[in-house]
């Protein structure tokens, strides 16, 4: 099977081959760190960021690929066949990709990228007041770098699908209006990402492991689907 992208970040995706443990999740998982990057590099060029040296555009795509190294030895995606069980919980992936990255002698931007991915950003009260299963530690984008990866993964899930602003705002709410208006904030300083030309790329991709996943996941005779609720987080 030929991956997106696999000769071109040929060191990253050997990354992704060593993790991960079945096909079908490294499909899922590096397709959407290609697309995430795409997103990213899409905001970057359209000028939305003033200070380019504060995004080296090959730390930026390189932290993209890596950013959910973590998911392939988390829970959540069992049900994908050649995928074993993992007594961690997907939530830590962000702090067990970290982990990864920095055992394999990467880049603190790239590290951090990782660690601090999960929604718009959660505080060590965060942790607490939702039962998360994280160690207490503030998990916030700081820098522009971050800011723009945490952003640009919000307009695809592992679902897979690409979300709309809407969508990604209605599934904020449930964690606070600080949220909401961290996104906002965001979306202002960043703009809309060009998704249109990103979205037929992958659309092929998105059909075919779609069907593939439906085949696997549903009865003969059976329609529609719903995955895993760690599919549809970053």
């Amino acid at each position: 099977m030929k991956f997106t992208n696999q000769d071109v970040y040929s060191g990253e995706f050997a990354l992704h081959q060593k993790y991960a443990q079945s096909e079908m999740l490294l499909s899922l998982v590096w397709t959407h760190c290609n697309i995430v990057a795409e997103i990213a590099t899409a905001i970057l060029d359209s000028g939305a960021i003033v200070n380019l040296a504060e995004v080296p555009r090959d730390v930026l795509i390189q932290a993209c690929l890596l950013h959910d190294i973590g998911v392939y030895v988390c829970g959540g995606f069992e049900f994908l066949p050649g995928q074993p069980p993992s007594d961690k919980p997907y939530i830590q992936h962000t702090v067990v990709g970290a982990w990864i990255l920095q055992e394999e002698g990467y880049l603190p931007e790239v590290i951090q990228a990782a660690h601090i991915h999960t929604g718009v950003g959660l505080s060590s009260q965060d942790v607490v007041n939702f039962g998360l299963q994280l160690p207490a530690d503030d998990y916030i984008p700081r820098t522009t770098m971050q800011k723009l990866i945490t952003y640009s993964a919000k307009f695809h899930s592992k679902a897979p699908k690409f979300r709309t602003v809407e969508e990604i705002t209605d599934s904020l709410q449930r964690y606070g209006k600080d949220k909401v208006d961290r996104f906002a904030s965001m979306q202002a300083e960043f703009g809309l990402p060009p998704l249109s030309g990103i979205q037929e790329k992958y659309q092929e991709w998105h059909l075919a492991f779609t069907y593939q996943l439906d085949q696997h996941r549903q009865p003969a005779g059976a329609g529609g689907s719903t995955l895993n609720p760690a599919g549809v987080n970053n």
